[in-house]
């Protein structure tokens, strides 16, 4: 069939938009790539530290085989890995692992998590870091937003809590939509750095379901959490509204760590 340079087809359908059926029949594509797969495998070897902070990496031709990748895929895992600050190239010395510690970003947090199990005492100490870190984000995000929230604002956070009690029966679509509430309250503070920390929780939904799944165990009891907020942040005192959310996620986070406690083996 030759081309037609107008860029519509016979199955095209008004002003050369694609019909449903073309639509349908592309279907979607997977999130993940083969480059998100090795680069995945890599970044948890170092972080759970079978590839040690100042250690060679392999070559690539030993990588790519091992992997069962061609080496462009695994340059450009190796590319995102050195760009999240997990390995160096220094000159002489080739590809070494990095200090992530000292170098990598807060997306390692939640990478960290997923790469241990949850039986290993460090996975509880990982966690009660991000829990700390979120509070400590959170409250204040709620003081900021106090002081500076506008009607729009406040209409925004509505929608989205008002949405959330149809999700409570899925753990990952109320965790993004607790994700997009607060995105409302972040816009309101007007600091683009919240925002950009934002995104690093934004993430967790899609790129860890089954840790979000562990974290959202009791989504009807979080609805109650939503109208609070808002009434603090609409009443526009921010040490109170900092006060008041630090210590309730203190006590949701306490609550939670009690309901996920290790067992106790039985002799």
């Amino acid at each position: 069939m030759p081309n037609d340079d107008s860029g519509t087809s016979p199955q095209a359908g008004a002003a050369g938009r694609p019909t449903v059926e073309t639509l349908a029949a592309l279907g979607p594509v997977a999130r993940s790539s083969v480059v998100d797969a090795v680069a995945d495998r890599i970044r948890n070897e170092i972080l759970t530290g079978r590839l040690a902070p100042g250690s060679r990496i392999p070559s690539e031709r030993e990588l790519s085989l091992a992997l069962g990748v061609n080496r462009l895929t695994l340059r450009a895992a190796l590319a995102r890995l050195e760009a999240g600050g997990l390995i160096a190239t220094r000159h002489g010395a080739g590809t070494v692992v990095a200090s992530w510690r000292e170098r990598a970003g807060l997306d390692a947090l939640a990478s960290l998590i997923g790469s241990i199990q949850q039986e290993d005492p460090e996975w509880r100490e990982l966690v009660a870091s991000f829990l700390e870190l979120r509070r400590i984000v959170a409250a204040e995000a709620v003081a900021l937003a106090a002081e500076r929230r506008t009607k729009k604002d406040l209409e925004a956070m509505q929608a989205c809590a008002d949405e959330q009690s149809s999700r409570i029966d899925d753990p990952v679509a109320f965790a993004r939509g607790d994700v997009a509430f607060v995105r409302a309250v972040v816009r309101a503070t007007r600091n683009v750095g919240l925002e950009l920390v934002l995104n690093t929780f934004a993430r967790l939904p899609d790129e860890h379901p089954a840790l979000v799944a562990e974290f959202f165990d009791r989504c009807e009891a979080s609805l109650a959490y939503y109208p609070v907020v808002i009434e603090l942040i609409r009443r526009g005192d921010p040490q109170l509204a900092r006060d008041l959310v630090r210590r309730e996620l203190e006590r949701i986070d306490e609550a939670w760590h009690r309901r996920h406690a290790p067992r106790k083996v039985k002799r």
